[in-house]
């Protein structure tokens, strides 16, 4: 469209100054002694047009030929700079297709642009670590390193390579200079839940979990499982300090305590660190929510709780869940600790009636022994091995 209004522009001045000088009848002379020169004015103003396009193409013509040296620097630059990026190209590609050698090779000639200079050479330094070049991958971050716009990944690429070389201090020192600089995202929180759990700083391990628990950044199963973990450490290293296990206790979310093996553990910790009353209450209060076998074998471990008070805790549980054979097993080893024979070895039978089960046979076997008879008690104790045994045989699989 612009150049259709332009060649009517043209045209129309075109046919204006025609028209013009169609009607113009003057003579310019020019004097230059001797010599006299007449020539019409639209012959001059011809002229004086013809003279100004070949004044103007000459400037243009003079101007193009000054500035080719810098054009002909311009064109070099941006054919650097074009290889460059396509160096860069195939380096990642090379680098995705495991050709790390070549990787590492076009990285380097992708240097050659500045700009692209951090990203490239940790390329390299990817395509190094990968060939156990460790060398030459320091030297390739140290370059990064030195790229402003390239701190940060270089940060969060050297403790991602201190991972996978079993290093978590590394990782966790540059991962927490990340984080000194304000940089939180998802990634970086990740990276260094992996190195305070390989370094087994589970404080840390704990409130990095939770901050990613907030953003669902990770699966609920793997959450569980890594919250599982540390809370366990975290009670076991307590064992013996009672004061710290109780701060401890004390500062676990209602959602950690309720969890079953933190309960196991935190019962186990209080009653290896003389607070059994503790323990009786914690077990007491997940029991009551719900039986679990390894919880009632705890209870039933709680020697300097009054053993009667333990049992009629027991029948409680009895009158709501029934002849449950975990409840009877513990009730059996409840009798057995006060000398009731006969008791215990009804209880103990009715679990076995429930579920067979080793522990069953092993107690049966203890109370045969007490009471002399020693066929029976070798008939149990010939049963738990055969479970204890199948149990194994399962565990391990085929071979």
């Amino acid at each position: 469209m612009r150049w259709v209004i332009w060649t009517l522009l043209v045209i129309s001045s075109a046919v204006g100054l025609a028209l013009l000088m169609r009607f113009n009848h003057g003579n310019v002379a020019i004097l230059w002694p001797p010599y006299r020169v007449d020539v019409s004015v639209n012959f001059a103003v011809l002229v004086i047009i013809v003279l100004f396009l070949l004044m103007h193409l000459l400037l243009l013509a003079l101007g193009k030929a000054f500035d080719l040296p810098a054009r002909v620097r311009d064109y070099q630059t941006r054919r650097q700079a074009e290889t460059a990026r396509m160096a860069l190209r195939d380096s990642l590609l090379a680098l995705f297709e495991g050709r790390f050698g070549r990787a590492e090779r076009l990285a380097q000639a992708a240097r050659e642009d500045e700009r692209l200079a951090g990203p490239a050479a940790l390329i390299a330094a990817r395509a190094a670590h990968r060939m156990r070049e460790t060398e030459r991958r320091d030297r390739w971050l140290s370059l990064a390193e030195g790229d402003r716009a390239s701190t940060y990944a270089e940060l969060m690429t050297s403790a991602e390579m201190a991972l996978e070389e079993h290093d978590p201090a590394r990782a966790i020192a540059s991962i927490e200079r990340l984080h000194s600089r304000g940089l939180r995202h998802i990634q970086s929180l990740r990276v260094a839940l992996r190195a305070y759990e390989q370094s087994e700083d589970w404080p840390h391990a704990l409130q990095v979990l939770r901050q990613l628990e907030k953003r669902d950044a990770l699966h609920p199963a793997a959450v569980r499982g890594l919250r599982v973990r540390a809370l366990r450490a975290l009670l076991a290293r307590s064992i013996g300090d009672a004061g710290a296990l109780k701060q401890l206790w004390s500062d676990l979310r209602p959602a950690e305590r309720a969890l079953p093996e933190v309960l196991e553990a935190a019962a186990s910790a209080f009653a290896r660190s003389g607070e059994q009353e503790q323990a009786r209450r914690i077990l007491e209060g997940a029991l009551d929510e719900a039986l679990s076998a390894r919880l009632l074998a705890l209870y039933a471990d709680l020697d300097a709780v009054p053993t009667r008070e333990r049992l009629q805790q027991a029948e409680r549980w009895r009158m709501r869940h029934g002849d449950d054979p975990d409840l009877s097993l513990a009730l059996g080893r409840l009798c057995m600790a006060e000398s009731l024979w006969g008791k215990a070895e009804e209880f103990l039978t009715l679990s076995l009636a429930g579920a067979e089960s080793a522990a069953a046979h092993l107690a049966l076997a203890e109370l045969c022994e007490r009471l002399d008879r020693p066929e029976d008690a070798a008939r149990h104790y010939r049963a738990s091995a055969r479970l204890v045994s199948a149990a194994t045989g399962r565990a391990s699989g085929p071979v």
